[in-house]
């Protein structure tokens, strides 16, 4: 399945390359860079939570054997609505990317190193995505250069996406990383799945009002301009959101 998941992007993203739903089709309104940026998120949320589990199941948790998580099949995750829906859904209304509450570990079963290590593997999963997308642009489009080039916007916006959902996960909020490991540190309790869950629902609406997403996207923006990438490349990201 992820084999099919990625061999879709991949198509969307040659689609994209070649503009060929302007240019061979003469269609007006573009759906390939929309597709891009759906399968390319589907990705990086797969391999976030596949990186999560493969090192809660080093440290112990055998349940997860045979598991979506570890198998790269999103849509068998035990939690699909949680880990796939949501992140989706935010990313169409929000423009920005934060993940769904982490796979749940045995706690019986790993100790509390690993449980730590896991919620890091996760965060430093969109870290590593970030700047394998970041270096990919750079290679493709010359420093002061700017491309109108579909597929190379969209990737830049995965890039935005991961940067955000890592930043975003970094906030001591149920269902976060930063909260994993707050309540691992202070040997406290973690809270239900349903809190995590309504955690992370939270913060997307918190973050997600207009006077805060407005800030954080502007604040996101001139971090990526600091570095040097044109904020074009993310305005282009959100147009390609909705095609419609």
């Amino acid at each position: 399945m992820f084999l099919l998941l990625v061999g879709v992007t991949a198509l969307a993203g040659w689609l994209s390359w070649t503009r060929a739903e302007e240019t061979v089709l003469g269609w007006r309104t573009a759906y390939a860079p929309f597709l891009l940026l759906l399968g390319g998120w589907l990705i990086c949320l797969t391999l976030h939570q596949y990186v999560r589990s493969l090192l809660a199941y080093r440290g112990g948790d055998r349940a997860l054997r045979g598991s979506g998580y570890l198998k790269l099949n999103p849509f068998a995750f035990r939690e699909l609505g949680a880990q796939v829906v949501l992140p989706v859904a935010f990313l169409l209304l929000g423009t920005f990317g934060l993940n769904g509450p982490a796979v749940h570990v045995d706690r019986s079963a790993v100790t509390r190193p690993f449980r730590v290590l896991a919620a890091l593997g996760g965060l430093a999963t969109n870290v590593v995505l970030a700047a394998v997308l970041a270096v990919a642009v750079a290679l493709l489009v010359p420093a002061g250069q700017v491309t109108n080039n579909w597929a190379i916007g969209a990737v830049m916006f995965l890039c935005f996406l991961n940067v955000s959902a890592a930043l975003l996960a970094l906030l001591p909020v149920p269902g976060t990383v930063g909260y994993d490991i707050l309540t691992e540190a202070v040997n406290r309790w973690r809270p239900s799945r349903n809190a995590a869950i309504f955690g992370t629902v939270l913060l997307f609406a918190a973050v997600w009002c207009p006077p805060v997403h407005a800030v954080f996207l502007e604040r996101l923006f001139s971090l990526f301009s600091l570095i040097g990438v044109e904020s074009l490349y993310l305005e282009w990201g959100q147009t390609f959101l909705r095609p419609w």
